[in-house]
């Protein structure tokens, strides 16, 4: 049995991947921005984390390794997002979105390593973004915080691998009605996507219970994309 820990768990993604992982027989704890607890999910803790503080992060982690005994995963679901052209986005929106979902995700990383280096083992897995990967139109602040996750990504699963841990990501496309949810882009935004439709949250949760699992051990430092071939096709955002 894993002993999993969803960051963002009150959001669509968070709480599908929270869903994945209970049906596997995961012992899961939740911790988001905003608490409140869904009573489908047996719940080991539920907290709250603010991932743009360091206090808040080590205060979460620690609480679950305390519950828990041992944290095998941890997925992080977390992020936010600024819509608005170069021109318009201020130093405060930009600093903001790195804060939380590069430097956030340094902080969460760290907290997280200093348990795993420990108990020579665990996943850690990161949601990113197709955005991340190819650039879009007025998401200037979100492309660059999810380009340098990725980059982040790969420089600390070299680092850690030499521990047993691995550390992943999965970038989506479109999917649900969150951050990404193609709906709101126009009909030409599925023009862009060669199968033609966003990704089900099911989908996205399955991926990350396969590069949570342990037949996924020897995938490290790995950006999955999950965006029906956005990402390898020429993307066109309006």
């Amino acid at each position: 049995m894993n002993k999993t820990i969803i960051i963002g768990a009150n959001g669509e993604l968070g709480y599908s991947i929270a869903s994945a992982a209970q049906a596997r027989n995961d012992q899961v704890a939740g911790y988001d921005l905003t608490p409140a607890i869904n009573e489908t999910i047996n719940w080991a803790a539920f907290g709250c984390i603010d991932l743009s503080s360091n206090e808040s992060v080590i205060k979460a982690i620690q609480q679950a390794n305390d519950i828990m005994g041992d944290i095998d995963v941890v997925i992080n679901a977390a992020g936010i997002i600024n819509n608005n052209s170069l021109l318009k986005t201020t130093d405060e929106d930009f600093s903001r979105v790195i804060d939380i979902n590069l430097t956030g995700a340094f902080r969460l990383t760290k907290a997280v390593a200093e348990i795993m280096i420990k108990q020579q083992k665990g996943s850690i897995l990161h949601l990113s973004s197709l955005h991340g990967l190819r650039g879009c139109i007025d998401r200037s602040a979100y492309a660059a915080s999810k380009g340098g996750l990725g980059a982040f990504i790969q420089a600390v699963a070299a680092e850690l691998g030499q521990h047993g841990i691995n550390v992943n990501a999965i970038a989506p496309g479109p999917a649900g009605s969150g951050m990404g949810n193609a709906s709101r882009r126009g009909k030409n935004f599925f023009a862009s996507i060669p199968m033609q439709r966003e990704a089900y949250l099911s989908e996205v949760a399955a991926a990350a219970m396969y590069l949570s699992s342990p037949e996924a051990k020897y995938i490290t430092g790995h950006i999955l994309p999950l965006d029906g071939g956005a990402s390898s096709s020429y993307f066109q955002t309006h």
